[in-house]
């Protein structure tokens, strides 16, 4: 999307928006210039994906019932080692509980090679070399066999092979078509858990009892420090509200980062026509939703209900796929260690020691 959208006066879409619907509410699929619906990918289940059964009984259960995770995954530097997105599923299974109870999709979306002309030029550098494409393709193999052979992160998934690029917000809408849930918790492949995190089910409550709540995001360092820049930028006083227990923050621009949301929230933002090829939603969408509440006040929030998590808790980083380097590469290139990886993987297994009898060695 051009930032001349993304600048536009809030008013100028406000004719078009619609309060998000139920979840039944579904738009019929992407736009038509991608090929649409299944033509433009294709889909492939794990051996677990139809089971909803777990130890975790009753609870589990409702929880596979009412929520789908969504991981957006894309060609990156260190392809095709899975080692980024196998940290990413592993941090989410071990810090985030209820999380392993649900199904997930790995969307994988598709490229266009420097060689190619036409609409391929990326925000972020999509256009890759045939070797990258290659690299990237192996990469999707080994997501494939990493479904198929049992491993815990990735229990209950599927892959979703995307055959042009769409970007992430597009991504997601062609993944949101095979949803079935009335919730969606989304991640992206460099973006982890680093501690503990509230668990799924707390949020889930929020999202059944309070209708004013359309998305819930958790902390990020660059969050902590919200309420008072929203003060100083814009005048804005954002008190903190409680629902079900948990002490919620107004989010004034959507933020693509780590969060649970009602999947007709999403499917709300795409009929806004504000995401289009290679956009990210909080680049488009969250300009106009910032500038609405800004010029309107914190009565135009209604409309969105998008919140933080505040409990304090910085629990998300984002680790950058576009430089990442597993550890085998990194000593391929004479690299040095990073040590503030290397520390968080460890606190990492240690966590998933103490849930399983067995740890996984590391290849991040």
């Amino acid at each position: 999307m051009e930032s001349s959208l993304a600048a536009a006066p809030p008013d100028e879409h406000e004719s078009k928006e619609e309060a998000p619907g139920t979840a039944g509410d579904r738009m019929s699929g992407a736009d038509s210039s991608l090929g649409g619906g299944a033509k433009s990918c294709e889909i492939s289940d794990s051996k677990e994906e139809n089971s909803s059964k777990s130890e975790g009984g009753e609870a589990s259960s409702s929880l596979a019932d009412k929520v789908t995770l969504i991981m957006a995954t894309s060609p990156v530097k260190s392809n095709p080692s899975t080692a980024l997105l196998e940290y990413t599923m592993r941090t989410i299974r071990v810090y985030c509980e209820g999380i392993s109870d649900i199904k997930k999709i790995i969307v994988c979306d598709g490229y266009t090679l420097d060689t190619e002309k036409g609409e391929g030029a990326a925000r972020k550098g999509r256009r890759i070399s045939t070797q990258k494409a290659e690299d990237y393709k192996e990469y999707i193999k080994r997501i494939h066999n990493l479904c198929e052979s049992g491993n815990e992160n990735f229990s209950r998934t599927s892959v979703l092979v995307l055959k042009k690029l769409h970007g992430f917000g597009l991504a997601m809408q062609q993944a949101l078509e095979h949803v079935k849930t009335e919730y969606v918790f989304v991640a992206q492949h460099d973006r982890v858990f680093v501690e503990k995190a509230t668990a799924l089910a707390p949020l889930v409550k929020v999202l059944d009892h309070d209708k004013k709540v359309n998305y819930i995001g958790y902390l990020t360092h660059r969050q902590i420090n919200y309420r008072h820049r929203m003060t100083a930028q814009h005048g804005l006083k954002i008190p903190t509200t409680m629902s079900q227990g948990l002490e919620l923050c107004p989010l004034i621009h959507f933020l693509d980062s780590m969060h649970i949301a009602r999947t007709s929230f999403w499917e709300y933002m795409f009929k806004t026509g504000t995401i289009k090829i290679r956009d990210f939603p909080e680049h488009t969408f969250g300009n106009v939703q910032r500038w609405d509440c800004v010029k309107n006040g914190m009565q135009a929030f209604e409309k969105y209900g998008t919140y933080l998590l505040w409990d304090g808790k910085c629990v998300v980083k984002h680790v950058n796929g576009r430089t990442f380097l597993d550890k085998n590469q990194r000593l391929a290139k004479g690299y040095p260690a990073s040590k503030e990886l290397d520390n968080l993987i460890a606190a990492l297994e240690e966590e998933d020691k103490k849930s399983t009898t067995t740890g996984e060695p590391s290849s991040v």
